[in-house]
Formats: structure tokens, C-alpha cells, sequence
């Protein structure tokens, strides 16, 4: 307990005591609690690279699963990818069309499939399907895939304003 001298009240003051860096014990159970140390993620950048061989490992979205696909350390990682701003989406415009529409077909799926996955408006499938359609290479068959395979209002084309 502390007493406060400006005036009659008491204060309580938690009962932890500390015996390490690494454990604290409440006094009242005994219980030990741990602590964690915890160190920021690297920030998630979009690279040529990346996506290529991102595009490579999904050759048959479809077909799978995306979480085995991708495995439970794949999917934490690149779980960044689906809320690039749009600029950083540029790098996919090396690619060949084949690699953007596996992009395409892989980030609409990821999106229904994998938790923390959600992008809305800020998915990569628009700024896919922009660089798709600057090619003339966007096709109905596609975007009626992409509207029969999401539940994202704003896919394919983005937000109307």
C-alpha cells in the first residue's frame, strides 16, 4: 500500500516481484508469468522476384488447398502481400501474362481461403488485372472467374470512384 501525503488516500500498488528479466510472480497465487520478447517483422516489400516465384509454386491454384500449398510459415509471411498500396504493384509488369493471371487466380483464392488474407480494395488482384488490361490481355472467362470465385465487392476492377 502507499499512502499519498497530499492527502488521506490510499493507492494500491500491484503485488508482482520481479526475480528475472524472463518471469514474474504473483505474490497472491505464486503463479509464474512469462515474458516474451518481441521483435518487429521486417516489412513486407513486392519484388519481381517474389512474385515469380510465387507464381511458380501456384502453377495450379485451383486445384489445392493454399495453406499446404504455401505452408503455416508461408502464409504468416506473405500475408503482407494482400495490402500492398497499389504503386508497389508495378514490379508484376516484367511478368509474363501467364505469371500475372496465376497471381490473379492465387490472390482471389487466398483471399477467400486463408485467414488474415483479406484485402477489399486494396486487394492485388486490381492492380493485377490493371496491368492485364493495359496489355488487352484481360478476358471475360477471367473476370467472370474472379467474379464467380470471390466475395470481394471490389474485384476485379477496384472501387467505382
Amino acid at each position: 500500500m502507499l499512502v499519498s501525503s497530499d492527502c488521506d488516500a490510499v493507492l494500491p500498488v500491484p503485488s508482482y516481484v520481479f526475480k528475472d528479466l524472463g518471469t514474474t510472480t504473483d505474490d497472491d497465487t505464486g503463479d509464474d508469468m512469462a515474458i516474451d520478447i518481441w521483435e518487429p517483422q521486417q516489412p513486407l516489400t513486392v519484388t519481381t522476384e517474389r512474385l515469380s516465384a510465387l507464381a511458380a509454386q501456384i502453377s495450379d491454384a485451383e486445384s489445392g488447398n493454399l495453406a499446404s500449398l504455401l505452408g503455416e510459415e508461408g502464409v504468416k509471411r506473405d500475408a503482407g502481400l494482400m495490402t500492398q498500396p497499389e504503386e508497389n504493384w508495378s514490379v508484376a509488369e516484367s511478368l509474363s501474362n501467364e505469371d500475372i493471371v496465376r497471381l490473379v487466380r492465387f490472390f482471389t483464392l487466398a483471399e477467400m481461403q486463408l485467414p488474415g488474407w483479406e484485402a477489399g480494395k486494396r486487394s492485388p488482384v486490381i492492380p493485377l488485372v490493371k496491368i492485364l488490361k493495359a496489355r488487352s490481355t484481360f478476358t471475360p472467362e477471367l473476370r467472370k472467374w474472379i467474379k464467380a470465385s470471390a466475395d470481394n465487392r471490389y474485384l476485379p476492377n477496384g472501387a467505382a470512384l
